[in-house]
């Protein structure tokens, strides 16, 4: 029965021209001892079977990552099977192994098997291209993620790749000075993620439109006529935003959407002179919690806005214990900072999630209420984000009930009760008629009594 059973196995996949290959799509299940060698086992058949029978396949996707122990000669074995025709491929390897696979770069030596490849990702494993490479001129789509790549190999890989649009970079070690070299003519999507060794990245790409980046901020963009959309964060977590306000204009000129997360030891008092993002019209920061006691002055934020003409859309993000909560005394006039005549005539949209009773947090949103004319909608979510992740019937009248709230510790609610007091006493009045004004405070239904 094993056999016959077996023989209707190998028989399924036979003729498969697409083979995604997991753990999940196998039918593998956790609970029995040997779910990892049957996994193998069963792979090996598998692209055996392909191989010798002359199977064309398209599509192979490999994930082997809950395989620690895996041999490199079953990796050597199966990737036989990549020949001209294939159009996509994915290697994903565990991260904690013995010895780390490298990738043969000879499989894609083959003219014709690498011309036919439109994309390719790997994850996991060593990959040193050489001048053996062949031509990928059809590749689209390229991920390298926890891979060991050097500088000169990943030149080789580049080069080799002009019809690029997305690229992805990934925890990769062995890169000091990323360059993205101007033969990618047809890049639209560049992300370098984690890359710590990484210190420098050079673009050259004349078309790319989304650039997303986490690492140390030194950037060289040589023509950022096209770039419209930005996302950045630092490894560190620090100087993000004084990076932003002095370096970003010059890389990124006609940027449409930036994001920006901000650092856990960021003071942004830092100011920037007006009218350097003139094309920008959506903006979000997220402030996260500091390691030392919050020095946010959340207020100077008003630079970004004061530099940002044609801006539509801001959203700022306050993480739970990112800035000192100061008590609500005094009158309303300590919550304005004189002599600030600049004003916005394009802001529509404010939402500020994670409100709080700070001082400078409430300067901001009443100077954004002072000073926008344009503006027709703002929205303080007290409760850092979770009840937009709720059904409350009361708020959101066309949702659903199918769960309740995230909790919220009782000194996280106490606060928020405080905010919705800030908000009534400061705020509210100062909201004009024409604008829709929203205070999102703790949820009546899940909170209640707590």
């Amino acid at each position: 029965m094993v056999w016959r059973n077996s023989q209707r196995f190998r028989r399924s996949w036979r003729s498969y021209s697409s083979l995604i290959l997991s753990e999940r799509t196998l039918g593998l299940d956790r609970k029995t001892e040997e779910w990892k060698t049957h996994l193998i086992d069963k792979v090996d058949k598998i692209l055996t079977n392909h191989y010798h029978n002359g199977v064309k396949v398209k599509t192979l996707k490999l994930d082997i990552g809950p395989c620690r122990d895996i041999k490199a000669s079953y990796l050597d074995r199966w990737l036989r099977i990549i020949k001209p025709g294939i159009q996509e491929f994915s290697l994903l390897l565990p991260l904690v192994v013995n010895k780390i696979y490298s990738f043969p770069c000879s499989v894609l030596s083959n003219e014709a098997a690498a011309s036919s490849i439109q994309s390719l990702s790997l994850f996991g494993c060593a990959f040193h291209p050489t001048s053996i490479l062949g031509r990928l001129r059809r590749l689209k789509s390229l991920s390298l993620r926890y891979v060991h790549v050097t500088e000169d190999g990943l030149g080789h890989l580049l080069s080799k790749s002009s019809a690029l649009e997305w690229l992805e970079i990934e925890a990769c070690s062995g890169i000091i000075c990323l360059k993205i070299p101007c033969t990618l003519q047809q890049l639209k999507f560049l992300s370098v993620q984690k890359c710590e060794m990484v210190k420098v990245v050079e673009i050259d790409a004349p078309r790319l439109c989304s650039f997303r980046y986490c690492g140390t901020p030194v950037i060289y963009v040589r023509n950022s006529s096209q770039l419209k959309n930005v996302d950045i964060s630092p490894v560190n977590l620090s100087g993000i935003l004084s990076y932003a306000r002095f370096s970003l204009p010059s890389i990124a000129q006609n940027v449409e959407s930036l994001t920006l997360l901000a650092g856990r030891i960021e003071n942004a008092n830092t100011p920037m002179l007006p009218s350097k993002l003139p094309h920008l019209k959506n903006l979000k920061i997220s402030l996260i919690k500091p390691w030392s006691s919050p020095n946010y002055d959340v207020f100077s934020l008003v630079s970004f806005l004061d530099a940002s003409p044609a801006l539509e859309s801001f959203v700022l993000r306050v993480e739970q214990d990112a800035m000192m909560h100061d008590p609500v005394v005094g009158d309303d006039t300590e919550y304005r900072r004189q002599n600030l005549e600049c004003r916005n005539n394009s802001l529509r949209k404010v939402m500020i999630t994670g409100f709080c009773s700070a001082k400078s947090l409430v300067e901001l949103t009443v100077h954004i209420l002072e000073r926008t004319h344009s503006l027709e909608r703002f929205t303080l979510d007290i409760t850092y984000g979770y009840d937009r992740r709720t059904c409350n019937i009361a708020k959101f009248p066309t949702a659903r009930m199918i769960g309740q709230c995230w909790s919220l510790s009782k000194r996280a609610l106490e606060e928020a009760h405080r905010a919705v007091e800030t908000a009534d006493r400061y705020i509210k009045g100062r909201v004009p008629s024409s604008v829709q004004f929203e205070v999102l405070g703790p949820c009546p239904r899940c909170h209640i009594g707590k």
